[in-house]
């Protein structure tokens, strides 16, 4: 969608210098140039949007490591209470108190519950920060890519000469009357 604008600004471009009477070649250089700069502004707004995204996810992130770490804090603190609660209760056990064993009982079973499901949360949440992550890369990947592919099609189409380029569906065509100027190696960029 983004090249198809570059082209057409392009070509409204060369119109225009057309229509003042500027030789070929110079109404040619000024659409090849004006479709450059259109696209470059175009893939730079959306760099600039993929960049406020990945903040966003980043900002996503950093509020899941807090919560994770307030969680661990929590757990750490109602671990020391049941250790105490455990050492007071192996004290009583130990005069032979049979209430003060099925209550260490209960509070052994409730101790490992708890660290069972603290531990399922903590796998939960560090799959959910590695696909963030994952996401942010392939992004960021993806993007450059398609600049790269982008400016050497570009660049490639503005060095082949007398030919009438059109983007219909995001497809490259040709009049049947032009130069053939799709080479191999812009196929193989766009593959």
């Amino acid at each position: 969608m983004g090249i198809g604008r570059s082209i057409i600004i392009g070509v409204a471009a060369w119109a225009l210098m057309s229509m003042m009477d500027t030789p070929p070649k110079f109404a040619i250089g000024i659409g090849i140039s004006t479709a450059f700069i259109m696209e470059s502004i175009f893939q730079a707004s959306t760099r600039s949007h993929l960049k406020h995204k990945a903040s966003g996810l980043q900002t996503e992130l950093n509020i899941a490591i807090h919560q994770i770490s307030d969680m661990k804090r929590a757990l750490d603190v109602t671990t020391t209470d049941l250790r105490a609660a455990l050492e007071e209760l192996y004290r009583r056990d130990a005069i032979g108190s049979p209430a003060a064993r099925e209550l260490l009982a209960r509070q052994e079973e409730a101790m490992d519950a708890q660290r069972v499901a603290l531990d399922r949360s903590t796998d939960r949440s560090f799959e959910t920060l590695e696909s963030l992550e994952r996401m942010i890369i392939s992004q960021g990947q993806q993007t450059s890519r398609v600049q790269e592919v982008l400016s050497i099609v570009l660049e490639k189409l503005a060095l082949e000469p007398r030919q009438h380029i059109n983007m219909r569906d995001s497809v490259l065509t040709q009049e049947n009357n032009s130069t053939p100027a799709m080479t191999d190696d812009i196929i193989s960029l766009l593959a």
